[in-house]
């Protein structure tokens, strides 16, 4: 095959990447799209089309790509195949089952060879890091996560990224980080491990390196348990919940997904979940760091009513406006509700089919 372009997201340290690969053979066209997941251990989602029209090219692109708030980056043939061949190996390493149809994949790795290094390609899968506490925010964010890679990368020191307080790939769930002095900053972390949800204090130095930063200790405090409750109250906000009444349910679905491809997806029984994230990565900047403030909105379809949450007013008025606008025949407005904390996703996991009945539990 002729290879024809590639490209990345580079929301490496965000622990998720897509990667698309175009080829050409004789006269058709081969697309490959892949989730590559750093946390979760290798190749983790894999489509393929072949001859696609441009519009499901933009689709499968958008859904692979849309919901990770990351800039796009071109990469040459070996580029791509290397950083191929890099998350395939840890799905062997770690013995994570590939995606279905890896021999589409697994072929065009086999006999090659590059001189190119994986440090060059991880330099271009990183954003630019404005900010020392956006780098704390990262760099606790990996550490949580078992990142071994990412923290070598950033310290040159294997005794750091051997460093470890999660017996899983723990997931950060808030940071709140305070400046002690001029390269020293204390991160008052809260995540998940395999057997529930910790509170650590973590101290990292860190210095300007370049045109980045370097990690240069990391010290763990004891960590402690917490309940769940305390959890949701800990990253819980306000938000605001529109309902609406669905016509032609199965049409509409349809419809919004395709015009609305970067969002994230998930089929729930009877029942549809979309999630909108933000473009981009900001909220890592923030003091304090809350992993559900990428989310934009959720759109949730049960039965036939859909729910449309934000989290603030400008957002509650402009998405719910769009969607007026462009699904009039489809959605008339049932109520509006206002909640001082989250509860569309309590109900979506819920499992119930009614809201109101819901809410009086």
């Amino acid at each position: 095959m002729n290879f024809i372009t590639a490209k990345v997201t580079n929301s490496r340290l965000m622990g998720s990447l897509g990667l698309i690969i175009k080829w050409e053979k004789e006269e058709n066209k081969f697309f490959q799209y892949f989730l590559l997941d750093a946390e979760g251990l290798g190749v983790a989602d894999y489509v393929s089309l072949t001859n696609p029209a441009e519009k499901d090219d933009y689709i499968e692109e958008e859904r692979l790509m849309g919901g990770l708030g990351s800039d796009r980056i071109d990469l040459t043939k070996d580029e791509a195949l290397l950083l191929l061949k890099s998350f395939v190996d840890k799905n062997i390493r770690y013995d994570k089952e590939l995606p279905e149809n890896s021999d589409e994949f697994l072929s065009l790795l086999n006999d090659f060879n590059t001189n190119i290094s994986y440090e060059s390609i991880f330099n271009k899968i990183l954003k630019n890091i404005e900010n020392e506490v956006e780098f704390i925010n990262y760099m606790v964010m990996r550490f949580i996560a078992r990142d071994r890679e990412s923290i070598y990368y950033f310290s040159k020191n294997k005794d750091l990224s051997n460093m470890h307080i999660t017996s899983i790939n723990g997931t950060l769930l808030k940071n709140t980080v305070t400046k002690k002095s001029n390269n020293k900053f204390i991160s008052e972390a809260i995540y998940e491990d395999n057997d529930g949800y910790y509170t650590c204090k973590i101290a990292m130095s860190i210095e300007k390196y370049k045109n980045s930063f370097k990690l240069n200790s990391i010290i763990v405090g004891e960590r402690e348990g917490i309940f769940d409750f305390e959890v949701f109250d800990e990253i819980s906000k306000e938000e605001f919940i529109c309902i609406y009444n669905i016509k032609n349910k199965k049409e509409f679905l349809e419809k919004f997904y395709i015009e609305n491809p970067f969002l994230q997806k998930n089929e729930i029984d009877y029942s549809s979940f979309f999630t909108l994230f933000k473009f981009n990565n900001n909220h890592v900047k923030d003091n304090i760091y809350v992993i559900n403030n990428d989310i934009k909105s959720l759109f949730y379809q049960v039965n036939d009513e859909f729910f449309v949450s934000t989290y603030n007013e400008e957002d509650r008025k402009n998405i719910n406006k769009i969607l007026v606008n462009n699904y009039d025949e489809y959605l008339t407005e049932k109520e509006q509700l206002y909640f001082e904390e989250n509860v569309l996703y309590d109900f979506i996991e819920s499992g119930s089919d009614n809201f109101y009945d819901f809410l009086d539990i």
